[in-house]
């Protein structure tokens, strides 16, 4: 086998972006804002898994009215990637319990990075902790600001 030549069965990160997305209902921000509107969905959790120098160099993911939590039912929280799945486990000791408890397995959780490709990722690997209702917002925080919604 070359050392150039990938072995059996390895993927490419394309084909696996693929298949995890195949899997979500990706959510647009335009879809997002109406969801947070409306009052016939249930709540919404935001995860924000952007590193702190990304979030520091792009802004905040920011929902002003919406998230007044006298006023909402919606959450959001910064999560960086590398512990999203601890954080998240109804089912871990390290997750935050304020949140997960609260939250449980059918809450929406809408997961945003960047630019939307690590978030799919993660909102997979969510599905497969039980969290059937993660999703990932489509274009991530830079298609929400270009959105301005």
């Amino acid at each position: 086998m070359s050392k150039h030549a990938p072995p059996p069965g390895a993927k490419s990160i394309d084909e696996i972006l693929d298949e995890a997305r195949s899997h979500l209902a990706r959510i647009t921000p335009a879809q997002l804002l109406a969801e947070l509107l409306s009052s016939s969905h249930g709540p919404t959790h935001i995860v924000d898994i952007r590193p702190a120098a990304q979030r520091e160099r792009e802004g905040a993911l920011a929902f002003p009215e919406l998230l007044d939590a006298s006023a909402t039912k919606h959450t959001i929280s910064v999560i960086e990637r590398n512990v999203l799945e601890w954080r998240l486990d109804p089912q871990s000791e390290a997750r935050i319990r304020e949140i997960v408890d609260e939250l449980g397995y059918d809450t929406r959780v809408v997961v945003s990075c960047s630019e939307g490709y690590t978030s799919s990722l993660a909102a997979r690997e969510l599905q497969r902790l039980g969290l059937a209702r993660a999703t990932d917002l489509d274009g991530g925080y830079r298609a929400w600001k270009r959105a301005e919604v």
